[in-house]
């Protein structure tokens, strides 16, 4: 198969892809990614159109400069629509510095183009680094299906390492260049860069779907008022850690809002909504990101501090309910005075199963209560 053939089957196919992903941004305006991912067909369509016409006599300036400019741009986009599937910050320095790389890799594809040789070199580094940036992209991601993220960034890896050797092939064959400043022998690297291109435009969209059911589940998992986890899933995760760590010691905790009512029959419920929220958002800061915290009822919260042992628990606690009382003295312009009362007690999974765990830190919350509010209480477990 000769290079104008290939040329024109890579035409067909990503025009259809990008066509395919156009219709679907127009369909799901919010994921600008596959206005960005059609943007990168196109992109690949006409930078090999202008390829495919460097045998006519037009301006080597738009059938070599412009040509792998655009071939460049198409894994820029693809790389620019896998930002918003990444844990990476893209902050605007981030974005200003890759503004600043992408305006050198012009500058050196502009100086270089009167050789094509020298420019064939250049673009297919500029490529294989940005597929090398995709594919460090994809291992931050948020999707969290590995196989498929695996397959994708092997996917990435490879298209690096083809338009590496397709730099290594002008290098060594720089005396036998045709009049695409290529070797005879690359016919193999853009075949494959060719199959890949397509695999990549087909799975892309899978991210997007991936992403929509990954906050689905989120959000079934999540209460809705203090993004806390709810109170099953609370407990699912708590039947997880009895069965991964049964001999790892832990702290159940219960932790309840003092005079609750009070705060609602006095300020409303709307205040006692954000008096909710703000008590949950203080435990989450205060407590370690391992550690599994919930919310189990109206105003009550349910946390289990993982490798702990009670003093060190106990100290939790009280820092707990003393930073509660200083920091929710008022909520907005309402003097609520918050506090929380706690019951906890200390468990090995495999001595003490979690229900049982559950029933005596509740008695050691009503303990608290009976003791006056705003205190801790040790309830005790006896082995199996």
């Amino acid at each position: 198969m000769h290079l104008p053939t290939v040329t024109l089957l890579a035409l067909a196919i990503n025009l259809i892809v990008g066509i395919y992903l156009y219709l679907l941004y127009r369909r799901k305006p919010k994921d600008r990614c596959f206005k960005l991912w059609s943007y990168s067909c196109g992109f690949f369509v006409l930078g090999s159109a202008l390829v495919a016409m460097r045998p006519y006599p037009i301006p080597e300036f738009f059938s070599f400069f412009i040509a792998d400019c655009l071939l460049l741009l198409a894994p820029v986009y693809v790389l620019a629509g896998l930002v918003q599937f990444s844990r990476f910050r893209y902050t605007k320095r981030r974005r200003q510095l890759a503004f600043v790389a992408l305006a050198i890799a012009i500058t050196i594809f502009l100086l270089s183009y009167p050789q094509p040789g020298l420019l064939s070199i250049m673009a297919a580094l500029a490529i294989g680094l940005t597929f090398c940036l995709c594919a460090f992209l994809l291992k931050k991601s948020i999707i969290t299906e590995p196989i498929f993220t695996r397959t994708l960034q092997a996917i990435f890896v490879l298209h690096a390492l083809l338009m590496f050797v397709q730099a290594a092939l002008v290098l060594f064959h720089w005396q036998q260049l045709n009049i695409h400043g290529l070797p005879e022998s690359s016919i193999y690297t853009l075949l494959s860069h060719i199959l890949l291109t397509t695999l990549t435009a087909l799975l892309l969209p899978w991210l997007s779907f991936l992403k929509l059911e990954r906050k689905l589940t989120l959000k079934s998992q999540r209460d809705g008022l203090t993004r806390l986890a709810n109170r099953e899933h609370f407990f699912n995760q708590l039947e997880y850690y009895w069965q991964q760590h049964p001999y790892t010691p832990a702290v159940f905790m219960m932790i309840d809002i003092d005079f609750f009512k009070k705060v609602n029959d006095t300020f409303g419920h709307a205040v006692g909504d954000r008096a909710i929220a703000s008590v949950a958002k203080l435990l989450s800061k205060q407590l370690r990101s391992n550690d599994i915290i919930g919310r189990i009822g109206g105003e009550e919260f349910a946390a289990l501090l993982i490798d702990i042992d009670e003093h060190t628990a106990l100290q939790v606690s009280q820092r707990l309910c003393q930073q509660v009382a200083k920091q929710l003295k008022s909520i907005e312009d309402a003097q609520v005075e918050l506090t929380i009362s706690i019951g906890m007690v200390h468990v090995i999974p495999s001595y003490h199963d979690h229900v049982t765990a559950f029933k005596q830190a509740d008695e050691a919350l009503y303990a608290s209560k009976q003791a006056g509010r705003n205190t801790v209480t040790l309830g005790k477990l006896h082995s199996a």
